[in-house]
């Protein structure tokens, strides 16, 4: 079911969900998306129609060589790559709580000294 919707000037097109059609027997895990993130080229680049503004990420092609995601080879879709960042941030979130559970933080300093400013130092 398509729906189209007027937004504030823009026309935008929803497709309602329909069960995903992959060519992937299993899904890739978050610690799969972390690596292949780990490894994409992120380029500078500007487009032809505005060169005046600088633009910073991958390569769509990169992109879908890595992940397989999207319509087109020369696009990333956006809803794509929120997917891959979210499981990424994901991914590092586990590692570092397990990080933690292993070497648990030492316990705030409860000092009662306080260093003095430098006697050279100039304070306005």
């Amino acid at each position: 079911m398509r729906i189209t919707a007027l937004v504030r000037g823009f026309a935008s097109t929803f497709l309602r969900p329909r069960p995903p059609r992959t060519e992937r027997a299993e899904p890739l895990t978050r610690a799969q998306i972390l690596a292949l993130l780990d490894e994409l080229p992120v380029s500078e680049w500007r487009y032809d129609w505005d060169p005046d503004t600088l633009h910073i990420g991958p390569m769509a092609q990169d992109w879908r060589a890595a992940f397989g995601y999207g319509r087109r080879e020369t696009t990333i879709d956006v809803v794509d790559s929120q997917g891959v960042l979210i499981a990424a941030v994901q991914e590092l979130s586990r590692r570092l709580r397990h990080l933690e559970e292993q070497h648990p933080a030492p316990a705030p300093c409860r000092c009662t000294h306080t260093s003095e400013p430098d006697p050279g130092m100039r304070i306005p």
